[in-house]
C-alpha cells in the first residue's frame, strides 16, 4: 500500500493576476482587455451546451420570479419535484431517489454518508461487520470539501491539507499508459481493479469510490474494457457499495447521461462485452447537470440503497438525511431539468459520439511529436500525456504542463494543465473538453494550437 506522500516535490505556484473574463457567446469568452479564447475546457467542465444560451437564461429568470428559494429540509419546491422526476426517468432503473446537492464536491461527500448509512443499515439486520472510510484510488479528483478531498488520491490537491486528512493508502488507477505493474491490456487480467481493492483497504470500508474517466488529475485515463465489470463482482464480494462519480463525465460528456453507461456497451478484443450491466450503487453528478448556469449536484441512488435506506428506519434508526441551504434550489431546478430537455432536443449525446473521431484525429495526429507519450479519451474528454517518447516524465521543476497552458492562451486557446499525478510527485498532461456542442472545425482548431504550444515548450526546455 502507497500512501499519499507530502514530503514530495513541490512545483512552484502558476497562478498569476490577469484581465478578468466579462462576456462570453458560443463557444468563446473574452476578458476586460478585449482578448477572444476559444475555451476548450467548457469553463471548469460545465458549459456543456455553450455559453449566453437564452433557453437557459429564461428558465433561470421564470423560477427566480415565481419561488427563488425554498427550505428544503421543511419544504420541496414545485421545482424540485419535476427535476427529481425527471432525472430519474432519464437515469432509469435500477436508481429510484436522487438528493440534491449545490456541487460535486457536497454530492461525494453526501454519497460517502449514504454509503455509512447503507452500511450501518445492513449490519442492523444482522450483517456484515462495522466499517469506516472508502476505498479510493491514486491520481483520482473527487472534490474539494474536506469528505472528497479525503479520497483524493491526486497529491497537488491533496497535499496541502495532509495534516488535515491524515495518511491512507490508495489503489492502482486504471491506466494503461501507466500500468503499475508494467503489463499490457488484455494479458494483464485487468490486475488492477483486484489489486485497486486490496490495497484500497477493502476489508474495513463502506464503499469503493472512482471517477469512471479519471479526467482532471489523470486526462482521461480511461479504463479498458472489463475494468468495470471486475469492480462491480469484487465489490459484491467484499460488500462495498460501488459509487461512481461522475461529476465531470456526467450529462453528456462521454457520449451518454453518465460514463459508465458508455463504457458498458464497449466490446473487448474477444467480442464480448465484459461490463454490459456493471451498474454503480450510487452515481455522484454535478458540473454538466447545471451545464454552468447555475450550482446543482447530487446523487443517484439504486433500488438496493433505498430499500436498506427504508428498512432500517422503519426498524428505528434514524432516517437518512442530506439537507443544504441551496439543496434542490428550484432556480438550479429549473436549470437542470431544461438541461435535460434540451440534451434530448439536440441529440447531444449522438453528438458527441459523431464528434468523437474528430477528437480522436485531430489530437491523435500529436502522436510521435517530440513530448507526446500519449493521447487518450471518450466522447469529448481527452488527454495528452506529456513526457518523452520512451515514457520517462520531464523533470517536476520544468512545469511542461503549465507552460504549454500558458503557450495555448497565449495563442486564444483555453485547456488544462494537468500534473503531479505519478506516484513521485511527477506526470504532465493537458486536458480537452470542448462544449459538447462544439464543431469539428473547434476541435481542430484546439489541436493545431496545443501543437504548437507543446513544439514551443519542448524546443526550450532542457533535455531530461
Amino acid at each position: 500500500m502507497i500512501p499519499i506522500d507530502s514530503a514530495r516535490p513541490k512545483r512552484p505556484p502558476t497562478h498569476a493576476s490577469k484581465a478578468p473574463l466579462v462576456r462570453a457567446k458560443g463557444l468563446h469568452v473574452w476578458d476586460a482587455a478585449g482578448r477572444r479564447y476559444l475555451d476548450a475546457t467548457s469553463g471548469a467542465f460545465c458549459m456543456n451546451l455553450g455559453y449566453s444560451r437564452p433557453d437557459l437564461v429564461r428558465a433561470m429568470a421564470d423560477a427566480a420570479k415565481r419561488l427563488p428559494h425554498a427550505r428544503p429540509s421543511r419544504f420541496e419546491s414545485e421545482e424540485g419535484e419535476a427535476y427529481r422526476a425527471a432525472l430519474l426517468e432519464a437515469a432509469g432503473p435500477p436508481f429510484t431517489r436522487v438528493t440534491l446537492t449545490s456541487s460535486g464536491s457536497e454530492a461525494v461527500d453526501a454519497a460517502i454518508k449514504i454509503a455509512h448509512r447503507y452500511q450501518e443499515a445492513v449490519r442492523s439486520g444482522g450483517m456484515g461487520a462495522e466499517r469506516r472510510g472508502v476505498v479510493a484510488l491514486r491520481g483520482h479528483y473527487h472534490g474539494a470539501t474536506l469528505g472528497a478531498l479525503d479520497a483524493t488520491g491526486w497529491t497537488p490537491r491533496r497535499g496541502p491539507y495532509e495534516g488535515l486528512l491524515g495518511v491512507r493508502p490508495f489503489g492502482p488507477p486504471a491506466t494503461c499508459a501507466r500500468c503499475f505493474r508494467s503489463l499490457t491490456y488484455p494479458a494483464c487480467g485487468i490486475a488492477c481493479a483486484e489489486a485497486a481493492l486490496v490495497e484500497g483497504g477493502a476489508a474495513n470500508a463502506v464503499a469503493f469510490l472512482s471517477e469512471t474517466v479519471p479526467a482532471a488529475g489523470l486526462a482521461a485515463a480511461v479504463p479498458p474494457p472489463g475494468w468495470m465489470g471486475r469492480i462491480r463482482s469484487r465489490c459484491d464480494a467484499a460488500g462495498l457499495v460501488w459509487i461512481a462519480d461522475e461529476v465531470l463525465t456526467g450529462f453528456g460528456r462521454a457520449g451518454d447521461l453518465f460514463g459508465w453507461r458508455r463504457l458498458g456497451a464497449r466490446t473487448a478484443p474477444d467480442g464480448s462485452r465484459p461490463d454490459a450491466g456493471a451498474t454503480p450503487d450510487l452515481v455522484v453528478f454535478g458540473k454538466g447537470a447545471g451545464a454552468g448556469y447555475a450550482p446543482i449536484g447530487g446523487v443517484l441512488m439504486s433500488d438496493r440503497i433505498v430499500a436498506a435506506l427504508d428498512g432500517a428506519a422503519e426498524d428505528g434508526l434514524p432516517p437518512f438525511a442530506h439537507h443544504q441551504t441551496h439543496g434542490g434550489n428550484p432556480i438550479a431546478s429549473a436549470v437542470g431539468r431544461r438541461v435535460l430537455a434540451a440534451i434530448e432536443e439536440e441529440k447531444i449525446y449522438e453528438r458527441v459520439r459523431h464528434g468523437e473521431p474528430a477528437y480522436a484525429d485531430a489530437l491523435g495526429a500529436l502522436r510521435g511529436r517530440a513530448g507526446v507519450y500519449d493521447v487518450r479519451g471518450v466522447g469529448a474528454v481527452w488527454g495528452v500525456e506529456l513526457a518523452e517518447l520512451d515514457g520517462r516524465p520531464f523533470p517536476i521543476g520544468h512545469r511542461i504542463a503549465e507552460r504549454v497552458r500558458a503557450a495555448c492562451e497565449a495563442r486564444g486557446v483555453l485547456v488544462h494543465a494537468a500534473s503531479g499525478f505519478l506516484e513521485d510527485g511527477a506526470g504532465d498532461a493537458i486536458l480537452v473538453a470542448l462544449p459538447l456542442v462544439a464543431d469539428e472545425g473547434a476541435i481542430r482548431e484546439t489541436a493545431t494550437v496545443l501543437a504548437a504550444a507543446i513544439d514551443e515548450v519542448v524546443a526550450t526546455s532542457p533535455t531530461v
